[in-house]
């Protein structure tokens, strides 16, 4: 039998782990509630129950009516769901298309989105390669100096990027790392020209990794596509290629989401 993870491997902050089971409990509820019942059956004292529930109303994961001072959920939490689901959608949508490239390459495929100031990957097909070091799916990567990451971050205005590098810097990973704003810069001009990223050891020695943008409406970015390997495989002569292949696949990407937008119209 199965072992089942147990809730205490891994430290939590408890207030949140109170207040997600408030939102959860709210969420199990056909119709609002009142303290005293959901305090019962969140096994928490009203005076905690009461703070929690004014920090979720701060932030609109829950409301309170004025009228009756019952607990509904929050328009906030819409808001996330669709965002979830967009997600979610994306990664079923691109998931044939991952397939075909690491078929077609023999490397790691994956899909990112931009999550704040990281790529985050929603979506993998692994190589069959025994050396194959990735991020796995959920990993959050560097801006700068990924190739997913700088494709996203081409989209960037002048006042997003200042911003970027005046908070959280432009860490270096490797000796071939981007860590001067003006080389950066004159990077993401060339992505943007060229259509693609490529990661040449900035993030890992001995990782190379190729990206290009999939588009979503009027020419808009919504994530990155790549190929991740060993600089062995993904070796300087065969970059042209395999740029040409990951190129072809973000486009047929982009026509499919643009196609399915165009019948959900």
């Amino acid at each position: 039998m199965r072992k089942q993870p147990n809730k205490t491997d891994k430290p939590v902050v408890r207030s949140l782990d109170k207040a997600l089971k408030v939102i959860e409990l709210l969420a199990q509820m056909e119709k609002e509630t009142d303290l005293g019942k959901l305090a019962n059956q969140a096994g928490l004292p009203k005076s905690t129950l009461v703070r929690l529930l004014r920090t979720l109303q701060v932030h609109n994961f829950v409301q309170q009516d004025p009228n009756t001072r019952r607990y509904r959920l929050g328009w906030r939490l819409i808001h996330l769901g669709k965002a979830a689901e967009r997600q979610f959608s994306l990664a079923l949508i691109v998931q044939p298309f991952l397939e075909q490239l690491a078929r077609e390459t023999g490397e790691t495929a994956s899909v990112a989105i931009l999550d704040r100031n990281h790529a985050v990957y929603i979506n993998q097909v692994l190589s069959r390669s025994i050396i194959r070091g990735v991020p796995p799916v959920g990993s959050k990567l560097e801006l700068h100096c990924t190739a997913v990451g700088k494709v996203l971050l081409s989209t960037f205005s002048e006042k997003q990027l200042d911003q970027l590098i005046g908070e959280h810097g432009l860490r270096r990973l490797t000796e071939k790392t981007i860590v001067n704003a003006t080389h950066l810069r004159k990077e993401l001009a060339i992505i943007r020209e060229r259509g693609y990223a490529i990661d040449n050891e900035e993030a890992e020695a001995g990782g190379r990794c190729i990206a290009a943008p999939i588009k979503y409406g009027n020419d808009n970015v919504r994530a990155a596509i790549s190929i991740t390997g060993p600089t062995n495989r993904i070796s300087p002569d065969r970059i042209e290629e395999y740029t040409e292949i990951v190129c072809r696949v973000a486009c047929q990407v982009s026509h499919t989401l643009g196609s399915k937008a165009a019948e959900n119209a």
